[in-house]
């Protein structure tokens, strides 16, 4: 039997054609109803169609949180084509990067990024299409195209375990599935959730939570295009928001505003770094909700969630999500052990089937069908996880992913730098920021501020080193390679000096 995640909304037009199903909140207010944005999703359909887009084909998606943005999703999906979501802040060579590493035949955009998206596409010959363009149109209402439950439905980049940028592949099963999961076992959702949508929907986090899981249970998604403290309660208030997903940086900003609790949140969720204790404690005071933790990556989404009715659990990123299993790695293979400290292994429905064109990368990934997160952790007696450090190098830094190799190979550029190693240090506010380590060339001088031009010129912004470290030489291991983990113990030690910019806060 074909399987397609477009069903989610497909069903949901049928079931209840009438209801809003998704409301956008920028300047103005607009209300979708479900039939309104398959019908969207069906014009972005035809128009690919057009396009020479067919079953099997890959397009990028690039734009704001819109409802645009959402009926492209399922127009590519309703074609039988992958969705490879781009960042919206992504620069035109980071564009470029992800469709030809697809092989994508067409991307979508919305207007603030046309010009970007036009310059990367066409030199590389695929269909730039945009997106308001592309949803106004009016096609003939027909269910989504039948795919193979292992069929590819969603492209997400990530560096998994070797730091070198890749394509998870996301089937339409695991998709299905997990949501599934998620709604009925754990979130608990059903037509009264009120989702607000802040997260961006290019990243998988957002996706999932403010689209797909709230749209299954046939509830609705409220989407702002940014966030604010100020402008999120606000909206929280006149929506009736029930649910709201977030990353640490924003509740550390709610629970630093002045703002009343909002009645109608039932419970947060954060994920995507780190959630300090302290900060979950002030962070539920503030909102008058439980803040609680989620845990997952790209290549495994959401893994375990510590999820109300049960008790909460400090420091626990929760039990593992139902259709998932969660193991420690040892020495005599995986094991449930309490208490015992080692690499995190999942199997199960929410796992990629495997990394784009790349089975080298997705055979290292794998051991004995278990994905390796190159996390540590350990596991409570009740099976909650708790993450204690990360092995590899992956910086998140106010819930977006930063790859070191790519900061890496942008500073190389530069003249002023002989040897570069971009780390992530503990912050207050972003839960890590990007650190340069840089040893000068001979007869050179490195300003910051030239750095952070060099670098901002060639990089979205959260990837922006604004702290530079300069060294006359580097921690080696035994291979002669860099020593990461020792540089960040020694700038958080103050054993090596920092120069900072004023401005890394407002980045």
């Amino acid at each position: 039997m074909g399987l397609n995640v477009g069903q989610i909304l497909r069903q949901a037009a049928l079931r209840a054609p009438a209801r809003t199903l998704l409301v956008e909140r920028d300047d103005a207010r607009r209300e979708w109803t479900a039939h309104e944005l398959e019908r969207a999703a069906h014009a972005v359909a035809s128009r690919l169609r057009l396009a020479g887009v067919r079953r099997g084909d890959r397009v990028g998606l690039i734009g704001e949180n819109s409802a645009a943005f959402v009926s492209a999703f399922f127009g590519i999906v309703y074609v039988g084509a992958a969705v490879v979501p781009i960042p919206s802040r992504s620069t035109e060579s980071e564009i470029a990067h992800r469709l030809r590493s697809s092989k994508a035949r067409a991307i979508l955009f919305d207007e603030p990024r046309r010009a970007r998206a036009e310059a990367a596409a066409t030199p590389l010959g695929v269909s730039p299409i945009a997106l308001d363009e592309a949803a106004s149109g009016d096609a003939p209402s027909s269910p989504p195209e039948e795919c193979d439950p292992s069929e590819t439905a969603l492209i997400l980049y990530t560096s998994g375990t070797t730091g070198l940028t890749k394509g998870a592949c996301i089937s339409h099963a695991a998709l299905l599935s997990h949501t599934a999961g998620l709604v009925h076992h754990v979130l608990r959702f059903d037509e009264g959730v009120v989702a607000l949508g802040v997260l961006p929907l290019t990243h998988s986090y957002g996706l999932r939570m403010v689209v797909l899981a709230p749209f299954y249970a046939g509830g609705r998604a409220v989407l702002l295009p940014r966030f604010s403290s100020s402008r999120t309660r606000a909206i929280c208030r006149e929506e009736g928001v029930t649910w709201f997903p977030g990353v640490p940086t924003m509740f550390a900003a709610l629970s630093g505003d002045a703002g009343e609790p909002i009645p109608s949140l039932e419970w947060a969720l954060s994920a995507g770094a780190p959630l300090p204790v302290e900060l979950a404690a002030r962070a539920s005071a503030s909102l008058g909700c439980p803040v609680r933790q989620g845990y997952g990556l790209t290549e495994a989404t959401f893994s375990c969630i510590d999820a109300p009715p049960e008790p909460p659990t400090p420091g626990s990123v929760g039990r593992p999500v139902w259709g998932v299993e969660i193991a420690i790695a040892g020495e005599d293979g995986p094991h449930r052990t309490p208490g015992i400290t080692g690499e995190v292994l999942v199997r199960g429905q929410n796992v990629m089937t495997g990394y784009l064109d790349d089975p080298a990368a997705t055979s290292e990934a794998f051991h004995d069908g278990w994905l390796r997160t190159g996390d540590i952790g350990r596991l409570d007696e009740a099976g909650r996880l708790f993450v204690i450090d990360r092995e590899k190098d992956l910086i998140l830094r106010g819930g977006e992913n930063v790859y070191p190799s790519e900061v890496e190979d942008v500073l190389h550029r530069m003249p002023e730098v002989g040897e570069a190693a971009v780390v992530g240090v503990a912050d207050a506010y972003y839960g890590e920021e990007v650190v340069a380590v840089v040893r000068v060339a001979e007869g050179k001088a490195l300003a910051l501020e030239a750095m952070i031009a060099h670098c901002e010129s060639r990089l979205s912004p959260h990837k922006v080193p604004r702290a530079l470290v300069r060294v006359s030489e580097f921690p080696l291991g035994p291979s002669g390679k860099i020593l990461k983990r020792e540089l960040r113990r020694m700038i958080e030690a103050g054993e090596l000096a920092v120069e900072r910019a004023a401005s890394a806060r407002r980045a």
